[in-house]
């Protein structure tokens, strides 16, 4: 259950009749855990059990919040811790607010907020992908090796909306004395909604500690619902000024809500790797039951396969299991893996 508090400047025991600015303070999470069974972990084909965290979402509890300024100014701000549940850990390499750390002012000309935010290119794909970003590892990874990271820090976030069309604008400050360039982000998203269904599409780009693009990535897709069955298309298009590495990536699926209570998600995910002439394929299916409004408990299973020349991605996060040899080329490799994945999440 989300707890508000309504904060006023004045106690309404004391029947003031003077107009009061109100704000509003929302506490909430979610708990996700599941027990994971995957094949193929190392070169020698071993496989594994584990219980992991955040098998459909990360788990995380946060606060946010706005205040009425008056004239249609409000300011705004969001505080999101991650974790993991099944180590009790701090996620997002120990932060206390990981997910997202931001505050700002929001009114008739548009939403500008200043900290740690999601990238454009995330919240496009967000909307964009059947699972939503759920932590589906073996999908995952086309978001995670090419997006040159989900959130940035240090970053100026503009948001504005207009009739169906919205737009935004970021930048990320590479804080490196002597240079603007070395380290920083910039990216920018356009959205219009038609109906409930929409298209969408972003583009950014990062650079290294020495200003060299080591992320170009655009995308673009869109979801369309047809009752109770949604469709979701998208391609990301990703190069990078360090190596000759093209990536070209096709994602697309459904989910249905068979009952109320039962919901059912598939998607198939191409990554066509140009220059080493590579490929890697992925299908991910998820069964999910909702026991309240509140707690569900789910059921998922993915396959992956690669071919020889995907087995050089040199962004790949979750790399299949190579053997190379002296000069660091590959003599073997894993060229398919396959999960299963029970787990229960709990939101408040």
């Amino acid at each position: 259950m989300k707890l508000r508090f309504l904060l006023g400047g004045c106690v309404a025991a004391l029947a003031s009749q003077t107009t009061c600015a109100q704000s509003s303070v929302t506490f909430y999470g979610r708990i996700d855990t599941a027990i994971r069974y995957s094949t193929n972990q190392n070169i020698a084909g071993d496989k594994l059990l584990e219980l992991t965290s955040g098998g459909a979402s990360g788990s995380r509890w946060g606060v946010k919040g706005s205040e009425d300024l008056g004239g249609g100014m409000k300011a705004v701000f969001t505080l999101e811790n991650g974790f993991e549940p099944d180590t009790g850990k701090a996620a997002q390499s120990g932060r206390l607010f990981g997910r997202q750390a931001w505050v700002g002012l929001s009114g008739k000309l548009g939403t500008l907020t200043v900290g740690r935010h999601y990238s454009p290119v995330y919240n496009v794909e967000f909307a964009n992908e059947p699972f939503g970003w759920a932590n589906v590892y073996e999908s995952g990874f086309i978001y995670d090796n090419y997006t040159g990271g989900n959130r940035w820090d240090n970053s100026l976030f503009y948001q504005y909306k207009v009739g169906p069309v919205s737009g935004s604008l970021m930048y990320g400050f590479g804080e490196q004395a002597g240079s603007n360039r070395n380290g920083n982000k910039l990216g920018g998203s356009l959205a219009y909604e038609f109906g409930q269904a929409a298209v969408s599409a972003a583009y950014q780009q990062t650079h290294d500690a020495q200003g060299v693009a080591d992320h170009k990535v655009w995308t673009a897709g869109g979801y369309y619902p047809i009752g109770a069955l949604k469709l979701f298309l998208s391609y990301l298009n990703h190069r990078s000024d360090l190596t000759p590495q093209k990536n070209d990536v096709w994602a697309t699926g459904a989910s249905y809500a068979m009952t109320p209570a039962v919901e059912l998600y598939g998607g198939f995910y191409y990554d066509r790797q140009r220059e080493q002439d590579g490929n890697k394929r992925t299908v991910v299916g998820m069964f999910n039951y909702k026991l309240s409004k509140r707690t569900n408990v789910y059921l998922q299973a993915d396959y992956s396969k690669v071919d020889a020349g995907y087995a050089s991605n040199v962004f790949d996060v979750y790399a299949f299991p190579t053997t190379k040899d002296a000069s660091g080329a590959v003599t073997d490799f894993i060229k398919s893996r396959a999960s299963v994945m029970a787990g229960v999440r709990h939101q408040f």
